[in-house]
């Protein structure tokens, strides 16, 4: 750069010198010296322009230099390390109510998240079906009314049970007909073949009483007795058949038409209260003894409902599907492969997106033996309250099975999630310092997946290592403040 400098000062030194030398000149030049000089000012003006050019590249490539070196500076500068050690002042510290727990083992647990939908609990839902023919009087329910068991949900008019009221009527007669002449023949003793038979009777042992009194006096014959006493037994003969033998016919017959026909009014009481009809006289009215009442089996949800007042039915037709919701199944589509870890019993947790972080928990209550042949699925049911009714048939969920993984997995470390923070894109936990009262020591650790308030370790806690539990947000936001540069 001096050199070029100095190279500029000698050419404005010769163009000095040649201008003094034109000065000395005639006052009048030729053209031959026009010629040198114009071509003199021309080498001068280029030679200025280069200098120009090579001046300004300089000064450009130094400013470049200078903010590189600026921007080398800056990067070479130690970024702000992050803090790894909390302390608290004792006052702090007594108001934080610090709590520690020990890093544990136990067995491997793996959780098995599959999708599942919300079912109605099919034993918990019955049918309201009607038993005879007949025309629909009234309805007293629509879907979505809650019912209570027993409750009329619905009267149908039937001829069916205004005939078998008539045929039971009639038996009812026919039995109290049939009590009556049982009567009648039970007290039918006076009739005249036993009166006779009877009179007979006395008058033989009349005659034996007389004989054998005038045989003790010595005024009667042996033969006498003996004929007395052979009247008397045959007149006894005689009475017992006529009263025994006749008699006792006449009665059995009778009460065997009495007991036919209460068999059979029986039998035709019991087909009506089989219809749903509960009689209790025969001299009732048949319009109301034909009105039949169909009840609610259950209390719940009427979830749906098929006929509407003054349609005909058939006997066994469905006029109401009630729900008891207090219980509900979730259905889980388990993949073929995941199927073996799962066994009765099995926890779950069921998510829905509709109620934010909440978790239901349950376990498998059911694992269907057939698979899907097309999804290569299995249904896996866990039955759950429902309390307030939250959960409504057709849902979507999310479920999470916490399935052991078997022996050959061994045992995981597990830490207690509320010792768990992240801070930014760190997950870090709180360990107390043995050597120093308030100081903490902040632990930048890589979880797995929570089970039951616990978090599986993957590294960065070793068996038996204390953390934080209770207090440990106190730490993460005095950890905060540090970083910001507050008190």
């Amino acid at each position: 750069m001096q050199e070029e400098i100095k190279h500029h000062e000698n050419d404005e030194a010769e163009l000095d010198r040649l201008e003094t030398n034109a000065d000395t000149n005639d006052l009048e030049p030729t053209d031959e010296s026009k010629g040198k000089n114009r071509l003199t000012w021309l080498i001068t003006l280029g030679i200025i322009g280069v200098i120009a050019i090579v001046a300004i590249g300089l000064i450009a490539l130094k400013r470049s230099g200078a903010n590189k070196a600026e921007s080398e500076t800056k990067t070479e500068e130690p970024a702000k390390e992050e803090s790894n050690e909390v302390h608290l002042t004792p006052e702090v510290l007594a108001a934080a109510g610090i709590t520690t727990e020990t890093v544990t083992q136990r067995p491997a647990i793996a959780l098995v998240t599959v999708a599942g939908t919300v079912e109605v609990n099919p034993q918990e839902t019955q049918q309201v079906t009607t038993l005879v023919n007949g025309r629909i009087e009234q309805v007293y329910a629509s879907i979505g009314d809650r019912v209570t068991a027993g409750q009329v949900v619905a009267t149908v008019l039937s001829n069916e049970v205004a005939e078998s009221y008539g045929k039971w009527r009639e038996a009812v007669t026919r039995m109290e007909l049939a009590g009556k002449n049982l009567e009648r023949v039970r007290r039918s003793e006076n009739r005249s073949a036993v009166l006779q038979a009877k009179a007979r009777l006395d008058e033989a042992e009349a005659t034996l009483k007389r004989t054998k009194k005038l045989i003790e006096l010595g005024a009667g014959a042996g033969k006498d007795l003996i004929a007395a006493e052979t009247n008397y037994r045959t007149a006894t003969a005689e009475y017992d058949f006529q009263r025994n033998i006749s008699l006792n016919k006449e009665i059995q017959e009778a009460e065997a038409e009495y007991k036919t026909a209460q068999v059979d009014a029986t039998h035709q009481r019991q087909s009506l209260q089989a219809l749903g009809v509960n009689v209790s006289s025969p001299n009732a009215d048949v319009r109301n003894i034909a009105l039949v009442s169909l009840r609610s089996p259950v209390s719940g949800i009427v979830t749906a409902r098929t006929v509407g007042a003054g349609a005909g039915i058939q006997s066994g037709t469905s006029i109401f599907t009630i729900s008891n919701i207090s219980t509900v199944w979730v259905i889980a589509n388990v993949p073929e492969n995941q199927m073996p870890v799962l066994h009765v019993g099995t926890p779950a947790e069921i998510r829905v997106a509709a109620f934010g972080e909440g978790v239901i928990n349950g376990r498998v209550s059911y694992i269907d033996p057939q698979l899907n042949e097309e999804t290569r699925t299995g249904r896996v049911r866990i039955e759950v309250d429902n309390a307030g009714e939250r959960l409504k048939a057709g849902m979507f969920v999310e479920v999470g099975f916490q399935a052991g993984t078997g022996a050959a997995t061994g045992e995981e470390l597990v830490v207690p999630s509320t010792a768990v923070h992240k801070i930014g894109e760190r997950t870090v936990v709180f360990i107390p310092k043995d050597n120093e009262t308030g100081a903490f020591e902040v632990r930048e650790i890589e979880i797995g997946s929570a089970i039951e308030g616990y978090h599986r370790v993957i590294s960065g806690l070793k068996l038996g290592e204390k953390v934080v539990t209770k207090g440990s947000f106190t730490l993460k936001t005095q950890m905060q403040k540090g970083e910001l540069g507050e008190e």
